[in-house]
Parts: C-alpha cells; structure tokens; sequence
C-alpha cells in the first residue's frame, strides 16, 4: 500500500482517467453483444472481459471516494 498526498481537488481529477476507462470498456462489452457502439472501444477477447475490466476500475473509483470522504 502506499500513502500519495493531493489537494483535494486533484484527487477528485485522479477518478476522471478510470472512470472514462470504466465507460470504454463498457461500451466494448456492448459492442462484443450487439456488433455497435457509440464511441471508441477498447481491445477485449470478450464482452465478459470487458465487464470484468470495467469493475475493476468502477472498484479502483469506489475505493478513491470512500477515502476521499472519509477524510473530508
């Protein structure tokens, strides 16, 4: 584990990058199902990959949030 120091309001920008690729690669899931999707769309063998690689980063936001409100 290791301890990163940020204003307040860069911590809030640091969930802006996994939360864009949470919505990629959800889009990706939707277009391994349906054959289209609005917007670009990221390499994944599956939309079961691409589901699972979208939790991971909607977990990576959920753990920054809840630290970030906690310290408030």
């Amino acid at each position: 584990m290791k301890i990163i120091e940020l204003k307040f309001v860069d911590l809030w920008q640091v969930t802006d990058g996994p939360t864009c690729r949470a919505e990629q690669y959800e889009l990706t899931a939707q277009y391994h199902e349906t054959g289209f999707a609005e917007g670009d769309i990221l390499e994944a063998k599956d939309a079961h990959e691409a589901r699972s690689l979208a939790k991971y980063y909607r977990k990576i936001i959920e753990k920054i949030q809840k630290q970030l409100v906690q310290s408030r």
